[in-house]
């Protein structure tokens, strides 16, 4: 026998030698030692994708959401957001705006009293001059005089530009990745030129959409606009500087702050560690900022959305006297859904963007603390770990089986409630996950290696499903407890998202209770429909449903099963309208948007609240094909992989977009009807629109708008027809891109 293998059989003898009360110390202290080195490990810069981390970022939310005060008193500074909400579009038109507006809206923010303007907003586009236009045809010399008279007038670029040099704007501009996306000009850095800015390991672009140049000449300063979330999506902390051409570049926040303040340089503390500059914060005079070693500062939220003055743009356009704006700095963003500023954040999944920018600027300037980690906070996580680790250790072996649990639960409620108090009365994010994970791990030592019994399992999984997916789903996932996997997996699954239309105005004129009934009522068959085709409810989050197919369990023909009810959905909702006019109650209408893809799915969330969800680009493409239903006015679209995968249904072809989150193209369809059952002249109508699109995708522009005439006089009421009539009428009077494929892009989520 070689000697290494006769130690090995050695050691359990050895070990047995050593007293219990000794093995405990040496096992807790390895537990210790071990946790520890992870700890290390996960605050080293590059290491945010870490599980810790993201442990790390979900007790943040926990902590943040629960601190938060009911009313933080508004600053001495009043930030107002003066929003281009849903009110605004629908008197003002469809976002973007004409500058004559924005020009508008500039004046009448001066006129109140506005200190400071700030543009969530990029002017990275000029705006036609119709005059322009209008010389470009052949006309008479007379008439061409009289055109070049009035040019002028309709220069509204110009106009805006003018207005700029007459108050105090700050313009957003973003970055972007790729150095051949470069649109406007970049407007000059306020930060000193220093070499040691090329060490700092702050984000870099090389792309960027910034204003137009006569823009950027005429305002008081830029600031970039560009936020960037964890990488679970949630925005907890925003970048004050970013990189480009090793010149650094101050947000809009800090930019409007420092414009306030009447600071000319922007200063950066940093320390050399290891040839690599670390930033420590950013000060503007005797206001310091800290951050992380990315310049990166944690937003310190002050609450849920509109915890500032919102103020609707259309107010402001339509003259209306609001004492909020009055010695204060204004910043014009947008709440609009159909916008794409809505952001994930710790304290809500919908958040203006614009309220982020508001809550830096307004703790810059009337001086509310950031939460932030100091220098010393892993050497306390440290002593924090090795304190807990000697209290277990030397406690828990005197004590009883009742009393064991008892102090570790205790001893657990003393660490969170430490780490709670430093938040919220020294503003220090310490740790939390590693030394809770310490105290878990070495209470439950002796009985953490067991497995759960079956019934156990049958429990859990009745209790974990039991809301949201159909009965025979449960009986199947209890007959095979090991058949259910909640740790997350890649599967080829279908999602569907239904909304209500124009809910916010809907439950603007009911009371909370005819709200709350109308909910009730509406849900609760949805969900029924759904468990009837065996499907997954995901979540409600107000009068959004999401659903999904093949999670749990496997479901054959996933695709074709989400298609077929989300039509009962369709039947169902027309038929609870008239249930809803006999109560008083005002109609509904939904849109449905379903993709299928492969999808991340299992049990998700936080140590306090958790959801068997699923997650991954094919679920956001399905959200934004339920956000499209309304401007194609279609009830129902699906993505091209649901088409491929369903098809037993005839579809009709509706577009080929790019969407607001995804570089590729992609095919989207409406489903009409099963195949089996649907009328020839419903094939022929499908058909004859189908060559129409293929002449459009290929620039046949001219076959295609015959075929789209053809079908408007038809089908008078299809809201797709005059939509592409005019598109093509669009294209026809421009030249057509070389690299032409058919694609429109939309901006907007």
């Amino acid at each position: 026998m070689s000697r290494p293998i006769f130690r090995m059989m050695r050691f359990p003898r050895l070990w047995r030698k050593i007293p219990s009360g000794y093995r405990s110390w040496l096992v807790n202290l390895s537990i210790f030692t071990l946790l520890l080195l992870v700890f290390q490990w996960s605050i080293q810069p590059g290491k945010s994708d870490s599980i810790v981390h993201r442990m790390n970022g979900m007790l943040y939310d926990v902590r943040l959401s629960s601190m938060m005060e009911d009313s933080i008193p508004l600053g001495t500074t009043g930030i107002v957001v003066v929003d281009i909400d849903e009110k605004s579009l629908k008197q003002f038109g469809r976002w973007p705006w004409s500058r004559e507006t924005i020009v508008s809206l500039l004046k009448n923010i001066q006129t109140q009293g506005a200190l400071i303007t700030s543009f969530d907003i990029v002017f990275s586009e000029p705006e036609k001059n119709i005059i322009e236009r209008l010389r470009e045809r052949p006309t008479s010399t007379q008439f061409q005089d009289f055109l070049q008279s009035i040019e002028a007038d309709y220069d509204f670029d110009g106009q805006l530009a003018e207005q700029f040099t007459q108050q105090d704007v700050i313009l957003g501009y973003l970055f972007l990745n790729s150095e051949e996306d470069r649109v406007g000009q970049l407007p000059p850095s306020p930060f000193v030129e220093s070499e040691r800015y090329k060490e700092m390991p702050v984000t870099s672009f090389d792309g960027y959409a910034a204003p137009l140049g006569q823009f950027v000449d005429s305002v008081l300063g830029s600031g970039y606009v560009t936020i960037q979330p964890d990488v679970d999506g949630i925005i907890r902390r925003a970048p004050l500087v970013l990189k480009h051409n090793d010149v650094l570049y101050p947000s809009l926040a800090i930019e409007t702050a420092r414009q306030f303040l009447l600071t000319e340089t922007l200063n950066v503390k940093s320390t050399d560690l290891g040839g690599v500059e670390l930033i420590e914060n950013i000060s503007l005079d005797n206001i310091v900022i800290p951050t992380n070693e990315f310049g990166e500062a944690a937003v310190p939220y002050r609450g849920g959305a509109k915890s500032f003055p919102y103020i609707s743009a259309a107010d402001v356009l339509n003259g209306e006297s609001i004492p909020e704006l009055a010695d204060s700095i204004v910043l014009i963003g947008t709440s609009a859904v159909g916008l794409a500023d809505l952001r994930s954040t710790p304290l809500q999944p919908f958040y203006p963007g614009v309220e982020v920018h508001a809550n830096i600027v307004d703790a810059i300037v009337n001086e509310r603390p950031f939460p932030y980690q100091p220098d010393w906070f892993s050497g306390a996580t440290a002593l924090i770990m090795l304190l807990s680790t000697l209290i277990l250790t030397y406690a828990l072996p005197r004590l009883g089986a009742l009393l064991m649990p008892l102090v570790s639960f205790s001893l657990l409620s003393v660490l969170i409630g430490f780490n709670f108090y430093s938040w919220k009365y020294w503003s220090l994010d310490l740790p939390l996950f590693i030394p809770a994970l310490l105290v878990v791990v070495i209470s439950l030592k002796e009985v953490a290696g067991g497995f759960l019994g079956e019934q156990s399992q049958r429990k859990m999984i009745k209790g974990h499903f039991d809301k949201y997916v159909p009965p025979a789903h449960i009986e199947r996932m209890m007959s095979n407890p090991d058949g259910v996997n909640l740790d997350g997996e890649k599967k080829d699954m279908s999602v569907l998202f239904s909304d209500i239309r124009s809910f916010t105005t809907i439950s603007e004129k009911l009371s909370t209770q005819e709200l709350k009934l109308l909910l009730n009522l509406y849900f609760t068959p949805i969900t029924g429909i759904i468990f009837d085709h065996q499907g997954t409810v995901d979540k409600f989050v107000g009068d959004m449903v999401m659903a999904f197919w093949n999670a749990p369990l496997d479901v054959e023909d996933h695709a074709h099963h989400a298609i077929k009810a989300a039509m009962v959905m369709l039947q169902k909702t027309e038929e609870l309208r008239a249930d809803f006019a006999e109560r008083g109650l005002p109609p509904v209408f939904i849109g449905v948007g379903i993709n299928t893809g492969e999808m991340n799915v299992g049990d998700m969330g936080s140590d306090t609240r958790r959801n068997y969800t699923v997650l991954g680009d094919s679920v956001n493409l399905g959200a934004r094909l339920e956000g499209l239903t309304k401007f194609y006015g279609a009830d129902l679209l699906v993505g091209e992989s649901t088409r491929a995968a369903a098809p037993q249904w005839l579809y009709r072809h509706m577009d080929r977009v790019a969407v607001k989150g995804k570089e590729l193209p992609v095919d989207i369809y409406e489903p009409q009807i099963e195949l089996a059952s649907a009328p020839a002249d419903l094939i022929a109508k499908c058909e004859r629109h189908e060559e129409a699109m293929e002449y459009y995708i290929s620039g046949d522009f001219g076959e295609s708008l015959a075929i789209f005439n053809e079908l408007q006089c038809q089908y008078p009421k299809d809201k797709i027809y005059p939509l592409f009539i005019e598109r093509i009428t669009l294209l026809l009077e421009n030249e057509l891109p070389d690299n032409w494929l058919g694609v429109y892009i939309h901006t907007s989520k």
